[in-house]
């Protein structure tokens, strides 16, 4: 989900210019003012009261109008990198496009450049990898499904980088290719650990990352409960000691892609929802439970096992169909490795 908030009628021109252009579900365009502005859904709350909702809710807000009053609405709800929504500032007249938080994990900065293409305006970076041309081993581990363990630990691996250090490279993954010209095998004091098992600190600074290895594939009766179906999901995780933070990616069948329950645990957690046709699900290889009444609802004899296999690319389903209430759940784990492209660390 992503909001665009607009002040002014020149900002709401700006704001269906995007609507319309923009490749990205979820988009809602918010105004601000006393009278409606067309197109837009007007909020009639106060800046705190939408900034607080919108730190809830969306992946990234795109203010039209000045950089302070963003600022001022977002400051009470900022809390860290790996949590905050990508913020982008976007002038009035479209002129330039400046992200203002989360610019790498929260994909700010690269929002901001798709943003500028279709206003034709002038993106404005300012983070200091991006402005060097240098690795951002944020972007690369968001790009590569991978979990960061302790963010307070990123600006470590930046600075080296930056100052042409090279930088530690530890993985207990397969490893695809040559390792770019700034890391190294070689000890060092500051290292990026991609981590299977329990936590080590290889090096004086390690960044510690983790795969996102794990599928979850959901099946639900209509209008099942939110909260039902989230303590059902994390309970099953938990009974197998599988973290949430090591989640890929939620699957079900293309018909239960509007289901609340559903979108609102991946929003919660921020999982991509993937969903597949009951022919697809019935291409799944592998061994399955069956069940008449469910082919008989929604075409295929299972959802839940099947949904995870596809979505992990991999017939390595790890917990088989669990039940409770109306509600099924298995979970598939995925075949990940690490590879840089081009020997320069970007995907």
């Amino acid at each position: 989900m992503i909001y665009l908030i607009a002040f002014t009628h020149t900002g709401a021109a700006l704001c269906r210019t995007l609507t319309k252009n923009l490749n990205s579900s979820g988009l809602e365009a918010i105004g601000f003012s006393k009278y409606e502005i067309e197109g837009l859904t007007l909020f009639r709350g106060g800046l705190k009261e939408f900034c607080e909702k919108a730190f809830i809710k969306t992946n990234a807000i795109i203010f039209i109008g000045a950089v302070g009053i963003a600022v001022r609405g977002i400051a009470p709800f900022i809390k860290t990198k790996d949590k905050d929504p990508g913020v982008i500032v976007i002038d009035e007249f479209g002129k330039y496009v400046i992200p203002i938080l989360s610019g790498h994990i929260g994909k700010a900065n690269e929002l901001s450049v798709k943003v500028a293409e279709i206003l034709k305006a002038k993106p404005v970076i300012t983070t200091s990898t991006d402005l060097n041309g240098k690795f951002s081993v944020d972007v690369w581990a968001v790009k590569n499904h991978l979990y960061i363990e302790n963010v307070e630990n990123i600006k470590y691996v930046s600075a080296a980088i930056l100052k042409d250090e090279q930088v530690s490279f530890k993985c207990d993954y397969e490893l695809i290719g040559l390792l770019p010209e700034f890391l190294t095998l070689k000890d060092r004091e500051v290292g990026i650990h991609i981590l299977k098992g329990e936590t080590r600190h290889l090096f004086s600074k390690t960044l510690i990352l983790r795969p996102k290895e794990y599928f979850i594939g959901i099946g639900c009766r209509k209008d099942t409960r939110k909260k039902a179906l989230e303590e059902f999901v994390l309970d099953t995780l938990n009974q197998h000691k599988i973290s949430r933070n090591l989640v890929n990616a939620v699957a079900t069948i293309n018909i239960k892609e509007k289901e609340e329950a559903i979108k609102a645990f991946c929003k919660k957690y921020s999982y991509d929802l993937k969903t597949f046709t009951s022919e697809q699900l019935l291409q799944a290889e592998g061994d399955f439970s069956s069940s008449l009444f469910v082919k008989s609802i929604v075409g295929v004899d299972n959802v839940c096992e099947r949904a995870a296999v596809l979505a992990s690319g991999k017939s390595n389903l790890i917990i088989q169909k669990k039940v409770k209430d109306g509600m099924t759940v298995a979970v598939a784990m995925g075949d990940w490795r690490c590879r840089f492209e081009h020997n320069n660390g970007r995907d």
